[in-house]
């Protein structure tokens, strides 16, 4: 299949897809979170042709593998599961607070 006509070097998804050697919507995700620039014409995705190459070369050179790893939040988990070293809490202090909460509001 022929690539599709470019206009001012920008080419299609389904185009980047393929010289990515990726699917289509890893591609729009690429997109979505940033990965990959892009832009919007009539609803539709675009990528530079240089910019999809420079994308591949990071890929193949592992250039970007240390910020593809790197987490924003040094401890996501904190809030939902407060054990381990997440700041934790004390499970058995939060019943006796819970008990203490629920026993003032029968007597109240």
């Amino acid at each position: 299949m022929a690539e599709q006509v470019q206009v001012n070097g920008l080419i299609t998804v389904a185009d980047t897809a393929k010289h990515l050697r990726r699917s289509t919507e890893q591609v729009r995700r690429y997109l979505r979170e940033g990965e990959l620039p892009g832009r919007r014409l009539g609803g539709q995705w675009f990528i530079d042709r240089a910019e999809a190459e420079a994308f591949l070369l990071r890929r193949r050179d592992g250039s970007d593998f240390e910020r593809r790893l790197t987490c924003s939040d040094p401890d996501p988990l904190r809030d939902v599961i407060a054990i381990g070293g997440s700041g934790g809490g004390d499970i058995a202090a939060g019943r006796s607070d819970y008990l203490r909460a629920v026993a003032g509001e029968r007597a109240g």
